[in-house]
């Protein structure tokens, strides 16, 4: 089992990967900092909460680094 965070531009969702996906995506955990992860919210059977169930885990297909333009550095 792996607790790990995941982010998008809304915000955290705080998570844990399970043996059984442990198994099949710990390494790219591992290997990369960032990953991509593809999932499907699931409802909860008592209607009260949600599942996000990974279908895949890989490294991004880009990164991109924003950073400020030259006159704003300093």
């Amino acid at each position: 089992m792996k607790f790990l965070s995941l982010a998008d531009w809304t915000g955290i969702v705080e998570t844990e990967l399970f043996a059984k996906t442990y198994k099949s995506y710990g390494l790219a955990t591992v290997r990369y900092p960032v990953l991509e992860i593809g999932a499907r919210v699931e409802p909860f059977e008592n209607g009260r909460g949600f599942s996000l169930r990974a279908v895949a885990a890989r490294r991004p297909r880009s990164i991109t680094l924003l950073l400020p333009s030259p006159e704003l550095r300093t």
